[in-house]
């Protein structure tokens, strides 16, 4: 599967949300991480792909570093090991993700996060991930994480995130797909600023990094 330069000439459409209240984030994945077998399986973490793709650079960026969204942490326990060597921790909302990943792991790589903030202070992390996250937010909420994200890394850090550009084949337990905002890869460069992207056109997957200026 080869990297696509060619940007598509119309968004991909997403019906709207079933539910009008502001999304409990905490009880959908809550849910999520307990009754779907598939996100407790390192083999199909988008995070160890994206960190096995991006070795050299995220070895060269160093720690310490947070995954922002970590699920169980897998990919968390695959930076921390042997190839990798970075001191890195996880936050993510799901109490349930959390608790199961610390389990596995040991000790307390992971935490809760409250939606939308993360517990860290300005400018603690050298690399900062956050992958296969955004999308499942609504499109206000991609802004305030962002911002986020920007916030914790330290001036010259590294920002790398994954955001699947096309709708999700399930939906949550309120009816709503779980890809709530579904865009183009260049409106996602443009809200994240990017530095660089590289955009995978059959599996519909984009991957972004920006670096915060030192």
């Amino acid at each position: 599967m080869a990297d696509s330069p060619v940007m598509p000439t119309s968004s991909p459409s997403l019906a709207a949300p079933a539910s009008s209240a502001a999304p409990d984030y905490r009880a959908i994945y809550d849910h999520i991480m307990a009754t779907h077998p598939g996100y407790g399986q390192p083999g199909t973490s988008p995070g160890c792909h994206a960190c096995w793709m991006e070795s050299p650079r995220l070895r060269a960026a160093g720690g310490p570093a947070l995954d922002v969204g970590c699920g169980m942490g897998f990919a968390v326990e695959l930076l921390r090991g042997p190839h990798f060597g970075i001191d890195a921790r996880g936050v993510d909302v799901s109490p349930v993700a959390v608790e199961a990943g610390n389990r596995r792991i040991g000790g307390e790589a992971l935490s809760v996060m409250n939606p939308g903030s993360i517990p860290a202070a300005d400018g603690r992390y050298a690399l900062v991930t956050c992958f296969d996250v955004l999308e499942h937010l609504d499109e206000a909420d991609v802004l305030g994480l962002r911002d986020e994200l920007r916030r914790v890394l330290r001036p010259g850090g590294l920002l790398y995130c994954s955001v699947a550009t096309r709708a999700a084949g399930s939906t949550d337990r309120f009816g709503d797909n779980l890809h709530r905002t579904v865009r183009p890869p260049e409106w996602w460069s443009g809200v994240l600023d990017a530095d660089e992207i590289r955009w995978f056109r059959r599996a519909q997957d984009l991957y972004l990094f920006w670096r915060k200026p030192g």
